[in-house]
């Protein structure tokens, strides 16, 4: 009975331990997230009704408006984070904790920000170095067919084991810098 119980825990400490290499495989991240990766995921659709509903409830406390020009910036959050050490940590629209979760680092870093309103110039940084933007998606909030948010890829493609992310964006109509940041572990 007690060889029965011995192989039967030693079994199960084999297969917990099987179990954790396999999850960590998973969280791996081979390249940075494509634009369709994240447009088509249903967390990005969640951030796009939030911003929705942000964004009515900006304009119904500012009352009517008619031809209004483009929207200033409102809003500007970190809505993700990916490395081919730490995979990807998806934040949302509201969400924006002050640190990734997951130890990040690898060949690339990459980091995605969402914002409410057109901007004159935007660029992210990682740790004091400026990253590219790799890509950039247009949203339409309110079904008018004028672009109101955008979210941007931000990669930086050096090995790095993290820093501060700050993205950055001016305001096109009130000249005025909105920040996001997190600190990449």
């Amino acid at each position: 009975m007690k060889k029965l119980f011995s192989m039967a825990l030693i079994l199960v400490l084999v297969f917990s331990f099987n179990a954790a290499v396999f999850a960590e495989a998973q969280t791996a991240q081979p390249k940075p997230l494509t634009k369709e990766e994240v447009v088509n995921s249903k967390e990005f659709r969640e951030a796009v009704e939030a911003a929705k509903a942000e964004f009515k409830a900006q304009h119904e406390n500012s009352g009517p408006v008619l031809h209004a020009p483009a929207p200033k910036v409102s809003h500007i959050n970190v809505y993700a984070v990916a490395s081919p050490n730490g995979g990807q940590e998806i934040y949302g629209f509201n969400s924006n904790p002050l640190s990734t979760a997951n130890d990040h680092g690898g060949d690339w870093i990459q980091c995605v920000t969402f914002q409410i309103g057109y901007d004159s110039s935007h660029f992210g940084t990682l740790a004091g170095n400026k990253m590219t933007n790799t890509w950039s998606e247009a949203i339409d909030l309110d079904g008018d067919r004028v672009v109101d948010a955008f979210a941007y890829s931000w990669v930086y493609e050096a090995p790095s084991s993290g820093g501060q992310f700050v993205g950055t964006v001016y305001s096109i109509n009130i000249p005025t810098q909105w920040t996001a940041w997190i600190n990449v572990r």
